[in-house]
């Protein structure tokens, strides 16, 4: 009987071993089943993995935090030009109560080289950190200052032209705006 005791008491510390065996290899191993993961877990996981995702830039945040915030907006200001007056002159008059946020691009296409920038928000316009070549301005009045200009030329599809002018009158370049930014009177 004492035989089969210890049999048994043996067996007991055999298998105990070769868990803490199985247990230290699958440590070591790459590849091992996890028991059922919580809720908390779960989210535990989610935020590792986010973490170990490459980071945005601030600059991209701060892009993407005010696209989303004029999407979301119900009323916006818009740029206008009147094309019975004899100048053709696009201009923006920014109202701290509405937002706006449209770019200039070198073609009739969102895909294009961003050119200049109009905004409402001031981490988009201060020390144009987007290193816009023609700059980040609040409105046009930022362009008057410099003396520059947008003269409207006509529209492109879904854009409007203009022709970028400098404090010489002379013009630098041709500009695109998706037209849903310039009312056009």
């Amino acid at each position: 009987m004492n035989h089969f005791k210890y049999s048994y008491y043996i067996g007991a510390l055999l298998l105990l071993s070769l868990q803490i065996a199985c247990q230290e290899k699958s440590k070591r191993g790459e590849a091992h089943i996890a028991p059922a993961k919580t809720t908390e877990s779960l989210v535990k996981d989610t935020v590792l993995k986010e973490s170990l995702l490459p980071n945005r830039s601030k600059l991209d945040s701060v892009d993407h935090a005010n696209a989303q915030s004029v999407l979301e907006s119900d009323e916006v200001t818009k740029a206008y030009v009147n094309l019975s007056s004899k100048d053709s002159i696009i201009r923006l008059q920014s109202n701290i109560r509405l937002d706006h946020r449209f770019f200039g691009y070198e073609k009739a296409d969102t895909h294009s080289t961003k050119l200049l920038l109009f905004s409402i928000f001031t981490n988009d316009v201060k020390d144009n950190p987007f290193q816009l070549k023609l700059g980040a301005y609040y409105d046009t009045s930022g362009l008057d200052n410099k003396g520059l200009k947008l003269k409207y030329i006509g529209t492109r599809g879904d854009f409007v032209e203009a022709k970028f002018i400098d404090a010489t009158e002379i013009p630098v370049c041709n500009i695109y705006f998706e037209k849903k930014w310039i009312e056009i009177e």
